[in-house]
């Protein structure tokens, strides 16, 4: 059977970019480092799951448009 491992998810934005992070440990001392790591960096917000097989799906839906000003927004189409 299989042994128990800990999966670790976090999440990193900047300005430019947002991170998730899901990373797999089998050794306790590694993730207790990887936390440390986390921590020192300012990232206290995580999820720790801990189980044996795990399957995920990610469904990531995003729309993003830049406003127009309306003084520089181009006149409606004639009907």
């Amino acid at each position: 059977m299989a042994e128990d491992r800990y999966f670790l998810i976090y999440q990193e934005a900047s300005e430019e970019e947002c991170l998730l992070t899901v990373q797999p440990y089998d050794d306790e001392q590694a993730l207790a480092e990887a936390i440390n790591h986390l921590e020192s960096k300012q990232l206290h917000e995580y999820t720790l799951i801990k189980g044996r097989k795990m399957k995920a799906h990610l469904r990531v839906a995003i729309d993003l448009t830049e406003e127009e000003n309306e003084a520089d927004a181009p006149p409606p189409p004639a009907e």
